[in-house]
């Protein structure tokens, strides 16, 4: 046979192994190890050189065990967590500083950065709760909080985060009108419009009360716990108390963190920031011009308002300039009465006493004042029939300057000794009756 030619050296039964041309048999690379630690390289009795080959053995094995051993240090550097794995399975999370841990493959380590900063970003047109289209650019730092969560309770937490946050900027942005998403705050329209429906819900709610109208809630179908948890997990859902331009951010960091913490991510939310919300580049030009009519429009409402005030605060003054012009006038009367009435009380007083020289004076004084203002002229009737020059346009010339006179001095009204003092000065400043006498 071919194998088992003369002087081919291949018979697989014979005592003789030639292995010229192939690899070394287990048997000479074992010689050649004994050797080369000291044994004698045959299989005899050298027990001093057999020794001394197994004892460099055991210190090899025992060099090999303390490196294996030794591999099992490791170090956290501070902002870091290390996450043991033993067989694949979470052990515990140790901190910074100098560790130990069984070497591999029964224990390994996963360390984790938490105190990097991460970031992911979502730019998309979408539709508001008006119906109306907005592109929105939102950016959200986050950081890890949790290692072992994150490592183990999602498969890629930098991709959920990345999809929770295109949700969160949706729901936020779906459930709000256009001017609560692009604008510093809402209008005053919008607030009008929510405080109208606040009170058309609250007298719903009121005639629903008085009506004693029971609403059948519906029976839940399915698992009972299943439905209990559903409803736990709603009730839990963050709340948008208050929809603005400034608060836009706020939302959408509350239902994004909620969601997170939801899936178990172990991430924290640390900022969230919209960069951009405004309506599309092909309406935006119309979109300026509604801004522009708005503010238009809050300018005039707030010159009408400014102009307003302005009339009502005059005109509630010229209100009570007349109504205290009204009372002084009104006290003025009172006491022109209360004094005239006093006055008459003192005369009736004195005409008991003396009603004829009551009656006298009286007579005196009522034609002093009726004749203190008009012009006088006496004649002396002694004299004979003689004919007099009686200028009367002086006269009259020289009444109506007295008249007027005694209108000025006598417009606060005066009484009996005010009356005759002033007749006598007119009769010492009359000529006539000055020469009469």
């Amino acid at each position: 046979m071919a194998w088992n030619e003369p002087g081919k050296g291949q018979d697989p039964w014979g005592g003789k192994k030639n292995n010229a041309g192939g690899p070394p048999d287990l048997d000479e690379i074992w010689q050649k190890l004994r050797r080369r630690f000291g044994g004698s390289g045959s299989g005899g009795s050298g027990s001093g050189g057999g020794g001394l080959g197994g004892a460099a053995i055991g210190l090899i094995v025992a060099g090999i065990a303390v490196l294996w051993l030794l591999s099992g240090l490791f170090v956290i550097d501070p902002g870091e967590r290390g996450v043991v794995l033993t067989f694949g399975s979470y052990s515990k999370t140790v901190g910074p500083g100098p560790h130990w841990h069984i070497p591999y493959p029964m224990q390994r380590v996963e360390k984790v950065d938490i105190e990097q900063v991460r970031s992911a970003s979502d730019s998309a047109v979408m539709l508001t709760k008006d119906e109306n289209i907005v592109d929105v650019r939102a950016q959200v730092q986050y950081r890890v909080e949790d290692a072992s969560a994150y490592l183990f309770n999602v498969r890629n937490p930098d991709e959920t985060v990345q999809e929770t946050l295109k949700s969160a900027v949706r729901e936020v942005v779906g459930t709000s009108r256009m001017n609560e998403v692009i604008q510093r705050g809402a209008d005053e329209a919008t607030l009008d419009e929510d405080i109208f429906q606040e009170a058309v819900q609250d007298d719903m709610d009121a005639m629903a009360a008085d009506e004693e109208v029971v609403v059948e809630q519906p029976q839940p179908t399915g698992d009972a716990e299943t439905v209990e948890q559903i409803r736990e997990e709603q009730s839990s859902y963050p709340e948008i108390d208050e929809r603005s331009r400034a608060m836009l951010p706020v939302n959408i960091r509350e239902i994004l963190q909620y969601n997170l913490d939801t899936y178990g991510t172990g991430l924290t939310i640390t900022a969230v920031n919209v960069s951009y919300s405004q309506p599309p580049e092909a309406v935006q030009s119309a979109f300026e011009e509604a801004i522009k009519a708005r503010e238009e429009q809050q300018r005039l409402e707030n010159e009408a308002r400014a102009y307003s005030r302005d009339v009502v605060n005059r005109a509630k003054g010229e209100s009570e300039a007349l109504i205290n012009q009204a009372e002084g006038y009104r006290e003025r009367v009172i006491q022109r009465a209360e004094g005239n009435a006093s006055r008459f009380l003192q005369l009736l007083a004195e005409y008991e006493k003396a009603p004829q020289v009551t009656r006298k004076r009286l007579y005196l004084d009522t034609m002093e004042s009726v004749m203190q203002s008009t012009s006088k002229v006496l004649v002396d009737s002694s004299g004979g029939n003689e004919l007099l020059y009686l200028p009367i346009d002086q006269l009259i010339k020289q009444g109506a300057r007295k008249g007027n006179m005694s209108g000025e001095s006598g417009s606060g009204g005066s009484g009996s000794s005010s009356g005759s003092d002033s007749g006598s000065s007119r009769y010492q400043n009359d000529p006539l009756r000055s020469r009469s006498r």
